[in-house]
């Protein structure tokens, strides 16, 4: 009987994989236009001519694509993404997106709260900032990350309809307000004029499943009015609504509140 050799055909790489990360946070602003921030970072690189660009690293041979945008997030902007919420965006791969060669990088999307966010630029970072949404051009962003900016903002804006994931955004406890606030910044600013006890009644589900419960205290004083209620959220971020919430532009319905 002759024995049959069997020949294994390497791949030969043709391509360098990426991870970049859209971390999306709300921070105190003059305006709710501009509370919805994004990171961005400024490298080292004559190539950027002074461009903006996400957080990114190439991924390692041992690594999921997890970890890497987590290490991208350390290395570059010194944040400890370890446990936070992250979303895989998607895949960016058009061959001409990097000058120094064919690279696809897999896109994700993080939120956090950004209140107690330093981040610190890392490696071959020279700045890094956080920059309102809403404010950014697209001709800052070097290589294709003002699609991929343009993709989270509406994977993140349809998610806040569907999903829990807005509680990411807040403290441990909150007040209805604050969580008014939340989807005023990323949906529409008009929300801000929709009553508290109306934009209440749209978390009657939660409340009755007891995913968003009343802490039985109220707020700090020092802001205007009445010390808001507290609430906490003791759900799971990837929990879904039954239906979606019925916010949309120039639709909104109650009074000042």
């Amino acid at each position: 009987m002759v024995a049959q050799s069997i020949v294994i055909n390497k791949l030969e790489p043709n391509a360098v994989v990426a991870v970049d990360v859209v971390l999306f946070t709300l921070r105190e602003a003059a305006s709710i236009d501009d509370a919805w921030q994004v990171l961005l970072v400024q490298r080292d690189d004559a190539a950027f001519a002074g461009k903006w660009s996400l957080p990114g690293v190439l991924v390692r041979a041992e690594e999921t694509f997890a970890d890497a945008a987590r290490r991208a997030l350390q290395t570059k902007a010194g944040l400890d993404a370890s446990d936070w919420y992250l979303d895989q965006l998607g895949t960016f791969g058009t061959p001409d997106r990097d000058t120094r060669g064919r690279v696809v990088s897999v896109a994700h999307v993080a939120l956090e709260r950004g209140d107690e966010l330093n981040p610190i630029p890392g490696g071959s970072v020279l700045r890094v900032e956080w920059v309102p949404v809403r404010r950014l051009a697209a001709e800052t962003l070097a290589f294709d990350h003002a699609d991929m900016l343009r993709t989270a903002i509406n994977r993140t804006q349809a998610k806040l309809r569907y999903s829990w994931v807005a509680f990411q955004l807040l403290p441990e406890t909150f007040t209805i307000p604050e969580l008014r606030a939340v989807y005023a910044a990323i949906l529409d600013p008009a929300l801000l004029r929709l009553n508290t006890g109306n934009f209440k009644k749209a978390f009657a589900s939660l409340f009755a499943s007891g995913a968003l419960v009343a802490v039985g205290q109220r707020a700090a004083a020092g802001r205007v009015g009445r010390p808001g209620d507290l609430y906490r959220f003791q759900g799971p971020l990837v929990g879904t609504w039954e239906r979606e919430l019925p916010w949309q532009h120039g639709g909104l319905t109650g009074g000042e509140s």
